[in-house]
């Protein structure tokens, strides 16, 4: 009696976990849509704009791009690009170009998002000192330099330094 109670369970369960499984149907595969690469532009393109009276002496400047992990609070950013332009009236706008590995460069590696963002350094009213009372720089008051790698035309608020 114990074996056919046994047998009996036993066919009770295969019915039952039959009767559970969901039927196969033929679901299409959704579309795999592409995503952009990390740095999937080769410059970018910024708008140096500005409300002061700006007067300049000296046309160099030199731009800079940075590169941190968007995640580590504390890291240091890692310098990618730097490149010396001369102009000379504000707002004025530049192509900069970008490695396609930049984000490559970042140390320590990312692990998460990566953050970007452009400095400035321009002795402007040309007193052989960059970055001093009188020269123009950027305008953090207004807003942090970040910028991402698009195709974008990226604005940059500038002031004088007092």
């Amino acid at each position: 009696m114990k074996n056919h109670l046994l047998l009996f369970m036993a066919a009770g369960a295969l019915t039952l976990s039959s009767c559970n499984k969901a039927e196969k149907k033929a679901i299409p595969e959704p579309a795999v849509t592409e995503q952009p690469a990390e740095n999937s532009s080769d410059h970018l393109k910024l708008e140096f704009v500005g409300t002061d009276n700006f007067t300049i002496k000296d046309a160099k400047l030199k731009v800079s791009l940075y590169g941190v992990d968007g995640n580590l609070a504390d890291a240091p950013a890692t310098l990618l690009e730097e490149k010396e332009y001369e102009q000379k009236s504000v707002p004025f706008t530049i192509d900069f170009p970008v490695s396609k590995d930049a984000v490559s460069k970042i140390n320590p590696k990312p692990a998460g998002p990566v953050k970007y963002y452009v400095t400035l350094s321009w002795d402007s009213d040309g007193n052989g000192k960059a970055d001093s009372k009188g020269d123009i720089a950027i305008d953090y008051d207004k807003a942090f330099p970040t910028v991402t790698m698009s195709n974008e035309t990226q604005k940059i608020n500038l002031k004088i330094l007092k």
